[in-house]
């Protein structure tokens, strides 16, 4: 027992530590939360607790999977490596070392197989195929889906896991990419300095709002597409009478016509009268477009306005979030200095998801009444036209430029947050089971990428929060 290095199995240990605080971490801050709202009896609030805590230990559970994962990429190869290296030196007749090509190689293929085995844990869940493949039945978006009468295995729980892997790989396979042909002639660095500079920090801007873009407009749209702790999320920001975005969407369906009486016009009458406004100004027969004082919700005629009292009422939501996570992440260093710099980067963080609500909202009316009908004229491009989609077009595009308030290394954390789930509004999230290894390959692939250039000393390709957080625990 001498000679064994329990060093080999401490990045496995952190792992499953890491990912218990992630899984669990949550589930109990829910649970405490909703200690105010249900009148339960101390045993039930127990049994509670225990099932949160025995869930995260069962071996289907994200712990586990970051523990093997971990494993696999740390301490399998360590041992293939020491097994090919004992059996090298008995052939050749003394001790060999092994090249850094294969070293890599092998690296890979023990990362591959442990996230494969993984995937393969994750997805014994029985209950979840069963309650998500109904949920789904019963969604109004079945085009993913096969007809009622044909009743598949369901796979797609880890969707989101998958494609933030293949987000994370995809970056590294663009940044080696760029570096490795960096010093040829006809690389965009050597022909135009500036402009590649000038790409390189726009790039991560540019994915978050194409990704920001897509993920507006399915919450306008096609909300089951969106995880529904996420799309609750984004609802509650927006604070918005739901009546008007169903107005979208109905126009978007062809059930709201200017013109035409389809039976719809009573839905904004009642909100006319909360608002105090003409009830004709919420029907599509009489008023030709709805007007967007109507869409103001109570702060006037003017968009700008509006505008003005989105970022503000955003702002002030905002900083209720941001403050107390700024200052408990700087618990350890209680002083004023800290403080400070924990109250300016709220406000900053603050200031950029008030600018992301204003946008989307301002977006909307330029495009609807007060830019778009002046440069298009209402022949080519009709109310109905805009309020079918072309306006929420205009905010879904203009909201994310709002990142552009954050500092350069807090935007590339924060595409890296939303560019999964804009891929995921793109794919279906429950799918049948046979067609589960495509996924299982794409994340098992993803994830070897990932961990072989941390492991291989490409750190620096790794990048963000993500990066340093593996390297500290994949550290032996």
């Amino acid at each position: 027992m001498d000679h064994v290095d329990f060093n080999a199995i401490k990045p496995l240990l952190r792992a499953y530590a890491l990912g218990h605080v992630t899984f669990t971490g949550p589930r109990l801050f829910g649970f405490l939360r909703s200690l105010r709202r249900q009148k339960l009896s101390t045993q039930e609030n127990l049994n509670i607790l225990c099932t949160i805590l025995k869930t995260s230990t069962q071996p289907n559970r994200f712990p586990t999977a970051a523990a093997i994962i971990v494993g696999g990429a740390t301490a399998l190869p360590r041992l293939v490596r020491a097994i090919l290296q004992k059996v090298l030196s008995i052939y050749s007749n003394g001790p060999t070392r092994l090249n850094d090509r294969l070293t890599r190689r092998i690296q890979f293929v023990c990362s591959l197989l442990s996230a494969w085995l993984a995937f393969d844990l994750l997805n014994r869940d029985e209950n979840w195929f069963r309650k998500r493949g109904i949920s789904s039945l019963e969604s109004p978006n079945k085009h993913h889906l096969p007809p009622p009468s044909y009743q598949p295995q369901y796979a797609g729980k880890t969707i989101d896991f998958t494609l933030f892997a293949f987000c994370r790989a995809l970056d590294i396979v663009i940044i080696s990419a760029w570096t490795r042909s960096r010093s040829k002639p006809w690389h965009l660095e050597q022909r135009n300095p500036g402009l590649a500079n000038d790409l390189r920090r726009l790039a991560d801007p540019t994915i978050f709002s194409i990704s920001a873009a897509i993920i507006m407009w399915s919450w306008f749209y096609a909300p089951d597409r969106l995880p529904r702790e996420y799309n609750q999320w984004i609802s509650k920001v927006a604070d918005i009478d739901a009546r008007l975005i169903e107005v979208l969407r109905l126009a978007r369906r062809g059930e709201f016509v200017y013109g035409e009486d389809t039976g719809k016009a009573g839905l904004l009458q009642p909100l006319c009268q909360k608002l105090g406004l003409p009830e004709g100004y919420g029907d599509p027969t009489k008023t030709i477009p709805i007007p967007c004082e109507l869409y103001h919700s109570g702060t006037g005629k003017s968009c700008e306005v509006h505008a003005a009292s989105r970022f503000s009422r955003s702002w002030k939501f905002a900083m209720e979030i941001y403050v107390p996570l700024q200052l408990l992440a700087r618990i350890r260093t209680p002083n004023l200095k800290s403080a400070m710099e924990g109250l300016k980067a709220a406000a900053r963080s603050s200031s950029f998801l008030a600018a992301y609500t204003a946008l989307v909202y301002y977006g909307i009316c330029l495009a609807r009444t007060r830019l778009g009908p002046k440069i298009f004229s209402t022949k080519t491009v009709t109310p109905q036209m805009w309020d079918s989609g072309l306006c929420v077009l205009a905010g879904c595009l203009a909201c994310g430029w709002s990142i552009l308030l954050e500092k350069p290394s807090r935007r590339q954390e924060v595409a890296f947050f939303v560019a999964p789930r804009a891929l995921a509004t793109l794919l279906p999230r429950v799918y049948d089971r046979q067609y589960r290894i495509r996924e299982q390959a794409v994340f098992a692939t993803s994830v070897a990428l990932v961990l072989t250039t941390l492991k291989s000393g490409n750190e620096r390709n790794v990048r963000g929060v993500l990066g340093r957080l593996l390297g500290s625990i994949m550290r032996e």
